[in-house]
């Protein structure tokens, strides 16, 4: 009797909320799925898998030694299999395609029009008033190079005269930031900015207006080729595109401009990387026309598989490396 095919998800504590359903679609090619967590990764018989995926990494972002072990484990595997176990995405992306700090000025160098951002590396002697005074900017968005579900992200709006915080207490509060230099010393904005960048590295970006009347636009890719796009919407009042914070998701068709746009950056990003079975690029509306790149998620993304009708697409993209991947 032939093996059944065994897929193995890697995780740190919960896999995506997607889980069952990708699980019903592998069991439909006669594929079993196990979620094998880091920490017991040691325990697992690796000869009996035939495929491992990244994908349900969530919440990488407070693993800070997330990469040498995942590197160990890969090494072990490659060791200890014969032929080879193939690892999807490639695990090579956690060191270069995770971190915005990275990938993001890269791509910019290469011409890919990016939301603009200011970079401030750990420990940077600096204060928010210094970058917006430099900029221009009176309304940012300010948040970790290496996070997942807005964490630690917050908004701040400058204003002249001192006023209360908008939104203070909120997952991703919404601060102010007085123009007078003596007052925007002691506001919660420059404290909250000093305590992020003591403890990593953070971004700054102007507010796109558009995130609220418009949404982000995410563009998912599956086996190599665009597969569908996601209209992510805010919640009422709220400003960070997520369903967890109250965001809509919405499959919708995109021009052929757009997908254009989106694939060349998809052929780009696999020039770096290799070749990604699974990808999303997450966009908002440019001034004048167009889009702007917000992010790449190559790793541990949400591919909103079940909105995009894509799950057989994913399935079928898997096992085709599972099949022909070792040796």
């Amino acid at each position: 009797m032939t093996r059944r095919r065994r897929i193995a998800y890697l995780c740190l504590t919960v896999p995506h909320d997607d889980l069952p359903v990708v699980e019903a679609s592998f069991a439909r090619h006669d594929t079993d799925v196990e979620v094998v967590k880091l920490a017991e990764a040691d325990r697992v018989d690796w000869d009996s898998i035939d495929l491992l995926s990244l994908r349900m990494l969530r919440y990488f972002h407070l693993e800070p030694d997330l990469i040498p072990r995942l590197d160990a484990l890969c090494a072990r595997v490659k060791a200890n299999v014969p032929g080879g176990l193939p690892v999807v995405n490639p695990p090579g992306l956690l060191a270069k395609g995770l971190d915005k700090f990275h990938y993001l000025p890269r791509l910019i160098d290469a011409g890919v029009r990016v939301v603009p951002t200011e970079w401030v590396p750990k420990g940077t002697q600096t204060t928010l008033s210094a970058i917006l005074d430099r900029t221009g900017w009176r309304e940012a968005v300010v948040k970790p190079t290496l996070s997942a579900r807005g964490w630690n992200a917050f908004r701040v709006t400058r204003v002249r005269n001192p006023i209360a915080d908008p939104d203070a207490a909120a997952d991703h509060p919404h601060l102010v930031l007085p123009d007078q230099a003596d007052v925007a010393a002691g506001s919660s904005a420059e404290r909250k900015f000093a305590e992020l960048t003591a403890m990593t590295t953070v971004s700054v970006q102007p507010f796109v207006n558009e995130i609220i009347t418009r949404g982000e636009t995410s563009f998912v890719f599956v086996g190599g080729q665009f597969s569908h796009a996601i209209a992510k919407s805010v919640a009422e009042n709220g400003w960070i595109a997520h369903e967890s914070f109250g965001g809509v998701n919405t499959r919708v068709e995109v021009g052929p401009d757009q997908v254009a746009w989106a694939e060349e950056l998809h052929i780009l990003l696999c020039s770096w990387f290799g070749p990604l079975r699974y990808a999303r690029i997450d966009a908002l509306p440019a001034p004048h026309g167009g889009l702007q790149l917000l992010e790449c998620e190559l790793v541990a993304p949400r591919l909103f598989l079940r909105e995009g009708g894509a799950l057989d697409r994913y399935a079928r993209s898997l096992l085709d490396v599972a099949r022909n991947g070792r040796g």
